[in-house]
């Protein structure tokens, strides 16, 4: 059975009464009996704050777990959305391309059969931009909202271009258009082209930082 402290200090009076001890013998075994009564609590002691320890490390070694879990999954899911994003800006700057050719035909030749190419594409590159918001930067979103409201202005301006050409002199001076406002409305036709071009221009510079970005993303 194991002994308390003063179990054994009573322990060691009752020897040293019984040999008839000295102070020297009581300071000797004082001395090592609280060597070995401290050892004993200090070995105790460490073998209860190691298992704390041992609790500690593995609570925030599971923590640890969990975390690098979690960030893998998040790290999946950004390369996820910039692989989509890359396509689709990949696929919105073809549509892009493709309006802007058919308003060149029709820029070139204004007759209704390259006015309903160019109305077709631009219905499709809107509903290509809208249906792609979600995965669009709110940016770019509004720089391309701005471009198609260029695209439909020269639209509708071809068109009155194109209503013109087709009435006879007499018709037209009965509206009062002369020369010179078909030459205006070809003007103004003219800088919305300009316009628009301008726009892609600057949509295509920042359609290749955000293509550069997702690619630098997914290479990491």
């Amino acid at each position: 059975m194991e002994l308390n402290f003063d179990e054994i200090l009573k322990w060691i009076g009752a020897l040293i009464v019984s040999i008839g001890g000295t102070s020297v013998i009581i300071i000797a075994l004082s001395k090592w009996f609280g060597n070995i009564l401290a050892n004993k609590l200090l070995e105790k002691d460490k073998a209860k704050y190691q298992k704390d320890i041992e609790g500690i490390k593995s609570k925030y070694q599971m923590i640890l777990e969990n975390k690098k879990v979690e960030l893998e999954n998040i790290k999946v899911s950004m390369l996820r959305y910039s692989e989509n994003q890359f396509s689709l800006y990949n696929e919105l700057w073809h549509s892009l391309v493709d309006l802007k050719g058919k308003g060149d035909d029709l820029w070139n030749h204004a007759n209704l059969q390259n006015l309903k190419s160019f109305s077709t594409q631009l219905s499709k590159t809107k509903t290509s931009i809208e249906k792609s918001r979600l995965l669009i930067e709110e940016d770019h979103y509004n720089s391309l909202k701005e471009v198609i409201y260029k695209f439909s202005d020269f639209q509708i301006g071809k068109l009155s271009l194109i209503n013109v050409r087709n009435k006879s002199n007499s018709d037209l001076s009965g509206y009062g258009i002369d020369e010179y406002s078909i030459n205006e409305l070809i003007n103004h036709n003219r800088n919305l082209k300009d316009e628009y071009s301008e726009l892609l221009e600057g949509l295509v510079v920042d359609f290749r930082k955000q293509i550069k970005g997702n690619i630098l993303e997914m290479a990491r």
